[in-house]
């Protein structure tokens, strides 16, 4: 076996090909978390900030589901999910950084 034939069979153990039914449920679980915002920003009124931190809660986990499954982080190497952490862990951190400014004003 050459060089070039273990190259094909490595590239070919780490392709990934997601199935219809991933697909569709991916779909749907989006569909359903776009209601559930909907469904809290409508409903959800009297709630004031606990009604934006749920949006904003399930925005994340919405961001999550497309990151994993349409971005493919799910079957890809574990350092490109680490890069995911370390972005959102500073956007996080900026984020409360500007909340702490807008609040001592």
């Amino acid at each position: 076996m050459d060089h070039k034939e273990k190259n094909t069979e490595q590239l070919q153990e780490q392709e990934h090909i997601s199935s219809y039914k991933e697909h569709f449920g991916t779909w749907a679980a989006l569909i359903l978390l776009t209601l559930m915002t909907v469904f809290v920003s409508a409903f959800g009124a009297d709630l004031s900030t606990l009604t934006v931190a749920t949006a904003m809660l399930i925005a994340t986990v919405k961001a999550l589901a497309v990151a994993l499954y349409f971005m493919h982080l799910k079957y890809e190497a574990k350092i490109y999910r680490a890069w995911l952490i370390v972005v959102m862990a500073l956007f996080v951190f900026f984020l409360f950084m500007v909340i702490l400014d807008y609040l001592t004003r």
